[in-house]
């Protein structure tokens, strides 16, 4: 059924309860990692840089519990994870816990909370039947919407066994909305905004979707403003505010539109500053979910359905010229931004990577200083190249995370603090068995850098932020990785040696030792004066 969706690769390790997964000869290729929290991290990677479907496989109960912080990350985010763990054998199971090996009273119970259709894509299930038919609702709801959460039990006597069901499970979608309030909206205001969320990278991967999303906002002659999973969207079009959105340049923009146009985004709160930037009164929404976004945007008109629905608005929109226009915007952000001490430094980390890392390679960020930097100000020539857990927030993604983009022949740098690589480092030796594309970046600042700087802020005693962190080139070494350590002023150079080495198939590392401010994207700077 996976390779029936063009799925050729899925992530997982080998245990007790889940052999026939690695007994069969037909199906996608298993890219072994060396914990399951990887496998999801790594499912998840490469769903947002490909547009793919992300599929990890793990064992019973510890293994299954092991990919839940990587799960709820691709979950909260809206990326396309499906989870199939095995589970203890029917013919031993009892309506209580009689302690089989790795037996939980209900597994699937710790992912309902955050699978898709409000939990209902997380099943424990007995059969044949019910596994294939699970499956096939979790491919259909992926197949409708570009994204999923959804978690398959199968019990391991299951999952050894022959069948013959063919699913029949299918999605009903909800039919068009009535477009004629948000026309008169539209027609009505002066000054429209256009805020793209991740919904929007999903339809930009159709034929026409580009298309459609262009047509509207130049037709609308709005300004463009993109969340964190939206970045390279509408790529050097003039009308793209090519900038954080908590920055006061865009906050200025923000604040003069007076309708809001929301494509695609929950309109969380680490895009908003918890729902501190200005909104005017005539909001619109459209979105396939009808929450979160109702709660975040309660005053909004909604409208629940695809974003395809875009092209029937455009069509009634009178042309208009844009009424904000300011080329100048990101250079004169960055000018501020380099005669301010707390942000030179981050600036000068993002203009070398945007110099020296190609366009058609990828870039997975971790939540460390350097990968807000460059998550929130770095340019992104194009959708999917930059994968951010800022969804749910999850330290030590990045490492594993690219190992999904990497596995498909994709060049990919991760961006790690000393804290969140240590997280992962089991997956050294993932990348040089299966001789993938990655070059690991680790700034090492000695220490938890953004809870160090928490505590600065808020007054609080500096306390478990500073670790102690190996001989980094000792370590790659160790698994057969070339490394090298540089200065600030050497990092372009070393990214281009990293990459080449790369487009051989060796993974690399290179060690960087600066630590940064963190920018005007995190939350304890978001108190500051606009």
């Amino acid at each position: 059924m996976l390779e029936s969706q063009g799925i050729a690769r899925v992530f997982g390790l080998p245990g007790v309860h889940n052999l026939p997964f690695w007994d069969s000869e037909v199906g996608p290729r298993i890219i072994g990692v060396r914990h399951e929290q990887a496998a999801g991290y790594a499912a998840d990677g490469m769903a947002r840089t490909t547009g793919s479907l992300g599929v990890a496989l793990t064992t019973t109960g510890p293994g299954a519990m092991n990919v839940l912080a990587a799960f709820g990350e691709a979950a909260v985010s809206h990326s396309a994870l499906i989870v199939i763990a095995s589970d203890v054998s029917t013919a031993l199971r009892r309506e209580v816990p009689r302690g089989i090996l790795h037996e939980m009273r209900d597994q699937a119970a710790p992912f309902a909370g955050m699978a898709s259709d409000d939990g209902t894509l997380a099943v424990n299930c007995t059969s044949d039947v019910e596994a294939i038919e699970a499956l096939a609702l979790a491919l259909a709801h992926f197949e409708a919407y570009g994204e999923v959460a959804a978690y398959i039990g199968v019990p391991t006597d299951v999952l050894a066994s022959t069948t013959t069901h063919a699913a029949a499970s299918m999605l009903q979608r909800a039919g068009l909305p009535d477009l004629s309030a948000a026309r008169e909206r539209l027609q009505g205001c002066q000054r429209p905004l256009v805020w793209l969320g991740g919904g929007t990278t999903r339809f930009c991967d159709r034929p026409e979707g580009l298309a459609v999303l262009r047509d509207f906002v130049e037709r609308l002659g709005a300004p463009v403003v993109t969340t964190f999973a939206a970045r390279g969207v509408l790529a050097g079009h003039p009308q793209l505010v090519d900038a954080p959105i908590h920055e006061p340049e865009v906050h200025a923009i923000l604040a003069q539109a007076d309708c809001l146009v929301v494509l695609g985004s929950d309109f969380d709160g680490m895009n908003t500053r918890n729902w501190r930037m200005p909104v005017p009164e005539t909001v619109i929404t459209v979105n396939h979910a009808a929450e979160p976004i109702r709660t975040n945007l309660p005053h909004a008109l909604h409208l629940l359905g695809d974003l395809g629905l875009l092209a029937g608005l455009t069509q009634t929109l009178a042309a208009r010229a844009p009424w904000h226009h300011q080329p100048n915007l990101l250079p004169a952000l960055r000018a501020r931004l380099r005669s301010d001490p707390r942000g030179q430094a981050g600036l000068r980390f993002v203009e070398s990577v945007e110099r020296a890392w190609p366009a058609d390679a990828v870039i997975a960020a971790d939540m460390c200083v350097a990968g807000y930097w460059l998550a929130g100000y770095a340019q992104q020539p194009r959708p999917r190249r930059l994968a951010y857990p800022v969804g749910w927030g999850t330290l030590g993604f990045a490492l594993p995370a690219a190992i999904g983009p990497a596995s498909a022949g994709i060049a990919t740098l991760a961006v790690c603090g000393d804290g969140g690589a240590m997280f992962a480092l089991g997956e050294l030796a993932t990348l040089v068995q299966e001789r993938l594309p990655i070059t690991l970046l680790i700034n090492d600042d000695a220490g938890y850098g953004m809870l160090r700087f928490d505590q600065r802020t808020y007054g609080h005693p500096e306390r478990g932020v500073d670790l102690t962190t190996p001989d980094w080139l000792a370590l790659a070494s160790a698994f057969g990785i070339d490394g090298v350590e540089v200065l600030e002023h050497e990092l372009e150079g070393a990214l281009h040696w990293a990459h080449a080495r790369n487009q051989l198939g060796h993974p690399a590392l290179i060690l960087t030792r600066t630590r940064l401010t963190p920018p005007r994207t995190t939350s304890p700077r978001w108190n500051e004066a606009m």
